[in-house]
């Protein structure tokens, strides 16, 4: 891409953060294209010029090129460069410019000017700023994905680890990729964000430390990092060096800011920069400005979020950098209570908005701030002065949590927030429902009926009525597991009853929607209905979207009962749209699952067991895999899937519930509502990407054979064999073993069986 770029500009400029392989490039780039430029190639090194005033001479002498007398100012030296130059069709790299960045702007300007077949190569943590100038961001190497396992042989392709092999090579002879040590060098190259130097720094010390040893070190990157080559200039002979000469670059205000934005994860926009950066020190009308120039740079990355709002990161070497500075201010507390309390304001926003048309939008921000918000919760756990912030925070994302499928999440920062006595009874009283809520979607029942029961007595004891409202609820859906139908009909309507009439509307939608369930399964069809139709019809007046999808279901599952088929789909396909506009991927299951019934009863037992498996690979995706529907009886889910294999016959659905199982969730809906055929995992007419053992390997994991039963059937290590699956499923592009089974089960079934076809279309009238 760069010697595209020199072949149609003639002033480029390599830019990044320090460390990223600038001049390497522009080394490989000047070394490839020096046939292209028969005049000359001249490599100027301008990173230890002490001051602007030197930049001519320094390239004059690069050049060998010496003034006489009568040119001794920067200006006479330029203009000999020039001279020389003239109109020879050659290159100039100028490497290293961000600190003499406007002598060597102007010296740039002046060569281009008078040397028309010229091109200049420069590299800068920070573009020049001449008009036509092309600027290249040189980002850091490619690295594993964090939180994959990857053969050893798979990890050749990565950049990083390629580098860093390469590398440790030259300090310790011995040294090579295995699989023993392979997840730490991922996690090691990972953990580094590509970073040439850092990389080559980790690779010097191979010698003495293996890299599992070296990843222990990285929480002290910048003393572990330190030890350098002799031969490179000094900004590069340690990680510290380098960050430092980019900090020293920047003004008062640059270094400040840069401080002060460490304590966001996974970046900001500008509004909550503000909030947590903006003082007497840097005025708010002042942050874009000195924001813009930590981008130019290249201490920020910018990038465009939702809605095209600019959205600022930090790589984690610079954000560490930064907090150092924070800490050494004294600022670091002061700087997190700021961004504690940003995150807690947006999730009151959240709360808030919960209730009307902005769903969708509030979870998207949420969505988008993830990072951040767990940053924040980790502050209150460790740090905060005040414990029940982390609480209130935990408390108010419910609605995210349930959404998200971030169930364990949810119960991990609340029951740690009520690890502490103190706070507000009532907020206390609400975090140990919500826990029961959390512990009954994952059908951790003990969990959720001792959790009501402490909530039951807490709220009594500070007379909140929302929470009892909640405990309510929470009883009732209990009940009807238990299926204890009486008590699960008395609580349901105790909790209608406890609404004050100023309840939220979401609270009041929710407690309509388990009204209704508790009121079908007990059998009386006409109450459920009439509570369900409110429930839509409120929320459709307000422009509600997560509850009102659930009373869709609940109408859904009457439309069942009855044998109205048709309608039941256009009821669960509705409350499908819905749910995927929210992004909710708990009622994605819920409704696929739904709809899997609906084609059994429909006569098409291969839809239903392709949709089940689809709905079965978000189950497991968000924890719930054994569970299934939170709000129905225990057997339904099951029986659907009982009445499919009868159908069907095991083979076949074992082949039809895996091709489900092996979608993604956007092909699934698509498949669901009839908008698509099912996309086939891969055509047989396709060459398989796999070697022969791999595909001996795919068959046995198709057949549902583990690890260590692969390795016993091939007679060879389970080490070989989990590297033999890691490079399937990176061949194939897949992240399960269900997907692998999914592919080889298609594979077979169109070359054994001609005449299967895809998955049809709902008949007409669904969807």
């Amino acid at each position: 891409m760069v010697s595209q770029r020199l072949a149609g500009n003639r002033a480029i400029t390599l830019t990044g953060p320090g460390g990223v392989g600038k001049t390497r490039i522009a080394m490989k780039v000047l070394e490839r294209e020096r046939r292209a430029y028969p005049d000359g190639c001249w490599f100027v090194d301008l990173g230890t010029v002490p001051d602007g005033a030197l930049v001519a001479a320094t390239v004059a002498g690069a050049l060998r090129l010496y003034a006489d007398a009568a040119a001794p100012t920067p200006d006479g030296i330029a203009d000999f460069v020039a001279d020389f130059v003239s109109d020879r069709e050659a290159l100039l790299v100028l490497d290293g410019c961000e600190h003499v960045l406007e002598a060597t702007a102007l010296l740039a300007l002046r060569l281009r000017a008078r040397c028309p077949r010229l091109r200049i190569m420069s590299t800068s943590r920070q573009r020049l700023g001449i008009s036509g100038e092309a600027v290249v961001l040189v980002p850091p190497l490619t690295v594993p994905e964090g939180g994959h396992q990857v053969a050893a042989e798979a990890l050749s392709q990565f950049e990083a680890v390629e580098l860093f092999v390469d590398r440790a090579m030259l300090a310790r002879s011995d040294f090579a990729l295995s699989e023993s040590n392979a997840p730490a060098v991922a996690e090691l190259c990972a953990g580094l964000e590509g970073i040439p130097l850092a990389l080559e720094l980790a690779a010097a010390r191979a010698g003495s430390f293996s890299p599992e040893s070296m990843l222990e070190q990285l929480t002290d990157r910048y003393g572990f990092l330190s030890q350098g080559y002799r031969d490179l200039p000094d900004r590069h002979r340690s990680l510290r060096a380098c960050v430092q000469w980019s900090h020293d670059l920047c003004t008062e205000q640059e270094q400040l800011v840069w401080a002060r934005m460490s304590v966001f994860s996974g970046g900001c926009d500008l509004t909550a920069a503000a909030r947590v950066c903006a003082d007497e020190d840097v005025l708010p009308g002042e942050l874009l400005g000195v924001i813009s120039a930590l981008v130019d740079k290249s201490v920020l990355v910018a990038s465009e979020g939702r809605g095209g709002a600019a959205r600022y990161r930090m790589l984690a070497t610079i954000a560490e950098f930064g907090t150092e500075r924070l800490r050494a201010a004294g600022e670091l507390h002061l700087r997190r209570e700021r961004h504690l309390d940003w995150c807690s304001s947006l999730a009151s926003t959240f709360r808030s908005d919960w209730s009307g048309a902005g769903q969708a939008a509030a979870l998207r921000r949420v969505r988008d701030e993830h990072a951040n918000i767990r940053a924040a919760l980790e502050f209150c756990v460790t740090e905060s002065s005040t414990p029940e912030a982390g609480l209130r925070l935990a408390a108010d994302l419910e609605a995210y949590w349930v959404t998200a499928g971030l169930a364990d999440e949810a119960r991990y920062w609340l029951e740690i927030g009520l690890g502490s006595d103190r706070g507000d009874p009532a907020l206390r009283a609400q975090a140990m429902a919500l826990l029961g809520r959390f512990a009954g979607l994952q059908h951790d029942f003990g969990a959720a009926r001792a959790w009501a029961d402490e909530a039951d007595a807490a709220a009594e004891a500070a007379d909140d009525h929302r929470t009892r409202e909640m405990v309510q609820t929470l009883t009732a859906i209990l009940a009807v597991r238990d299926g204890d139908l009486g008590l699960a009909v008395d609580a349901s309507r105790r909790a209608v009853s406890m609404l004050p009439a100023d309840a939220p509307l979401s609270v009041r939608l929710r407690a309509l929607f388990v009204r209704g369930v508790c009121l079908r399964l007990a059998g009386d069809a006409t109450g459920a209905a009439e509570v369900h139709e409110q429930a839509v019809l409120r929320g459709a007046e307000a422009g509600e979207t997560f509850w009102r999808s659930f009373s869709l279901t609940g109408l859904g599952e009457l439309a069942l009962d009855g044998g109205r088929v048709d309608r039941a789909d256009e009821l669960f396909g509705e409350a499908l749209r819905l749910k995927v506009e929210l992004g909710d991927r708990l009622g994605i299951a819920l409704c696929l699952d739904a709809l899997g019934r609906v084609a059994l009863a429909g006569d098409d037992p291969t839809r239903a067991a392709v949709l089940l498996g689809a709905a079965e690979s978000i189950w497991d995706a968000i924890g719930m895999r054994e569970t299934g529907n939170p709000f129905a009886r225990e057997s339904s889910r099951s029986e659907g899937i009982h009445r499919a294999r009868a159908a069907l016959g095991k083979r076949a659905f074992r082949t039809e519930f895996r091709r489900g199982s092996a979608l993604s969730e956007q092909q699934a809906v698509a498949c669901a509502l009839g908008e698509t055929r099912e996309p086939a995992p891969q055509s047989a007419a396709e060459p398989s990407p796999l070697t022969r053992r791999e595909t001996e390997v795919a068959a046995l994991v198709a057949e549902g054979l583990s690890n260590p039963e692969i390795a016993e059937r091939l007679v060879i290590s389970v080490r070989t064999a989990q590297g033999h699956v890691e490079n399937i499923l990176r061949k194939l592009g897949f992240t399960s073993r269900a997907r692998v089974a999914a592919w080889v089960t298609h594979r077979q079934a169109v070359t054994r069986e001609p005449g299967l076809e895809p998955l049809p279309a709902p008949p007409a009238g669904r969807g």
